[in-house]
């Protein structure tokens, strides 16, 4: 509302000082009207138009400037650039519109053709804004930033990576096998995203499945040992080792215990090797899938 304020302001102004712009050209003997393109436009109406562009782009100018140095300061960077780069765009087109009114242009044909143009380009773009929109929340909202490892779940199939960027349309990751992913931001923003970043410990979960008849007390005393063993398996949250289930063919204990953030790949590997050797040196069996019987 603030440029379409200044923009009329200054066509009232410009508007009213066209009559003595009239009498300067009438003394100055200046030919009342310039032959373009096989039709006389009068020469008041070129110097109006070109002033109210000028005027027009003189504010826009202004209106970025103040937008990305007072208004928009507690916006990150790229969601700043491009509402003052939509601010500057709008006071020219505005300008522009305004310009070609006061030139003495029949608009009406123009309007109906943007009309349906406009339509059909609302039509095309739709996914687009919908891009931007969602790029501009997940500015504000800052759910993640580049560099940090996420989990995206829910809308999408699951996106495991390390944020790259966030672009006003899309958003780029590179996956934990060393691919490269681009996501429209609309899907980002409506998905459920797991950032890690901020974890200093994570919990590793390991599900291991012992044979019918083997003895559970030990099976469980050994994996203590073996987690007590670990020295990056954290003491606090303390571990927890219990029986889940009953299944066809085995029965099976889950691990749980913390690890530092950053070892959490190393420490879960390292001990579903150790439990598994630990398990043969005491000779506890671990199941086997049974083939059913004819």
């Amino acid at each position: 509302m603030i440029e379409v304020f200044a923009v009329t302001l200054a066509v009232t102004g410009l508007t009213s000082l066209q009559s003595e712009i009239g009498a300067v050209v009438n003394t100055m003997a200046i030919p009342s009207s310039i032959d373009i393109l096989g039709k006389g436009v009068p020469l008041l109406n070129i110097i109006v138009t070109i002033a109210i562009i000028a005027v027009g782009v003189g504010l826009a100018k202004f209106l970025k400037v103040f937008i990305t140095r007072y208004i928009g300061t507690k916006l990150p960077a790229d969601a700043r650039n491009n509402i003052a780069k939509a601010a500057y765009y709008g006071v020219i087109a505005i300008a522009l519109l305004s310009a070609l009114g006061s030139s003495g242009v029949d608009l009406s044909g123009v309007l109906v053709a943007g009309g349906i143009a406009g339509i059909v380009i609302g039509f095309a773009t739709q996914s687009l804004f919908s891009n931007l929109i969602s790029g501009i929340f997940l500015y504000i909202d800052k759910p993640m930033k580049a560099g940090d490892p996420v989990l995206l779940t829910g809308k999408l199939p699951d996106v495991a990576g390390v944020v790259i960027e966030t672009t006003p349309l899309s958003t780029r990751f590179r996956m934990f096998d060393g691919t490269y992913a681009r996501l429209p931001n609309t899907e980002v923003f409506s998905s459920e995203i797991r950032n890690y970043s901020g974890a200093v410990a994570r919990r590793v979960e390991i599900s291991i499945g012992i044979a019918y008849g083997q003895d559970i007390d030990m099976a469980i005393s050994v994996i203590r040992k073996t987690l007590n063993d670990t020295s990056l398996v954290l003491v606090e949250p303390e571990p927890s080792v219990y029986v889940d289930s009953l299944g066809e063919s085995s029965i099976n204990i889950n691990v749980w215990c913390w690890a530092p953030f950053s070892e959490w790949f190393s420490v879960k590997t390292m001990l579903i090797q150790k439990i598994k050797q630990e398990f043969d040196s005491n000779k506890i069996e671990v199941s086997m899938p049974q083939g059913k019987s004819n």
